[in-house]
């Protein structure tokens, strides 16, 4: 009988499809494609932000390599769209082809952003990073990214074009949450997530009331007993109250998110301020030779505040519809015209 890690869209099994992946290139907006001119061609006009002149010859060269390439995301779709990445990887070193079906095996085409909506959406487990379950093959979320949890605190992330696909050490990354993916079975670790009210009892319930107690509400009387009681239930109330939720004593979505986000507030003041990481996100500015100017608003009807050389490099920020791009000044908020700056991951 096969064991769990040979068997396709267990946890185990697609932490190991992560691990063998290491390695590949990452390209934006991929999901598991095999490197081409008329791929590149493709994602240059769809994403040209992301596909600058001075990455072409890296391009040119995983093309050369003939490497399976996919973005962060795309690592999941690419397993689930591949029916568990077996025939993926039998091509990795080899002229095979492969399959990929669009959207197949429960796989929705979402960003990061977006799977994990549609995660909790479909009622999966999820948590900030203080509860995360010591399991392979786990999301990892931060805003616009996503890594997979392969155990022994580490993961796997297809980075950014820059790293590729690595492995790194979670409490060295910045990730906020974690959740199943809904395509993937977890086996008898696979709850549904559901909303406590009083006379529940239970795990979560636990935990709830360990959250409370951090976050200031004491329960002096039965503590994290893992029973919904009178005393949770006003502790609730008071933290739903103070938080401008509605104060029904359930703990549902919003108030799970809300007291997520204030337990890991806590838990950021007790840490040292996290230094600006090499493979953050930059935007740099692209001129013939003058200078570029930065303003307060996305369009030249906006004040100029500041202006930057060729070359120079901001933190980004955002990228507005019209093409501009924020980015971090010392002050405030800056925006240049995405016609003079792209953005190097």
């Amino acid at each position: 009988m096969p064991t769990r890690i040979e068997t396709p869209f267990t946890n185990e099994h697609f932490a190991a499809f992560c691990q063998k992946m290491v390695g590949q290139p990452y390209w934006y907006g991929t999901t598991g494609n095999r490197a081409t001119d008329s791929l590149l061609k493709r994602k240059t006009a769809q994403y040209p932000s992301h596909y600058p002149s001075s990455r072409i010859a890296r391009y040119k060269k995983d093309i050369a390599n003939g490497a399976i390439v996919c973005d962060c995301i795309g690592g999941c779709k690419a397993y689930a769209w591949t029916g568990g990445g077996e025939e993926l990887l039998r091509a990795l070193y080899s002229d095979e082809s492969f399959s990929s079906k669009y959207g197949a095996n429960g796989c929705p085409d979402k960003s990061a952003n977006g799977m994990f909506s549609y995660a909790k959406s479909k009622g999966m487990p999820y948590g900030g990073m203080s509860t995360l379950p010591d399991l392979p093959g786990i999301a990892l979320w931060k805003d616009g990214h996503v890594g997979y949890t392969i155990g022994n605190g580490k993961c796997v992330e297809w980075r950014s074009f820059s790293y590729g696909c690595v492995t790194t050490v979670i409490s060295q990354r910045s990730f906020q949450s974690w959740y199943y993916l809904p395509f993937i079975d977890y086996g008898e670790n696979q709850t549904v997530v559901r909303d406590l009210k009083r006379g529940m009892t239970g795990k979560d319930v636990t935990e709830m009331q360990k959250q409370l107690i951090s976050a200031g509400y004491a329960l002096p009387k039965y503590g994290a007993d893992g029973d919904f009681g009178k005393e949770t239930e006003d502790a609730l109330k008071n933290f739903q109250a103070d938080n401008g939720l509605k104060s029904d004593g359930v703990f549902g979505e919003a108030t799970r998110e809300a007291l997520d986000a204030l337990t890991k507030s806590e838990e950021e003041k007790e840490k040292p301020p996290v230094q600006e990481t090499e493979d953050q996100k930059k935007i740099i500015i692209r001129s013939n030779g003058g200078n570029v100017n930065l303003r307060l608003g996305n369009g030249t009807e906006y004040e100029k505040v500041a202006s930057a050389k060729n070359g120079e490099t901001f933190s980004y920020i955002a990228t507005a519809e019209n093409g501009w791009n924020a980015v971090k000044g010392e002050k405030a908020v800056l925006w240049v015209s995405g016609e003079y700056s792209i953005l190097e991951e």
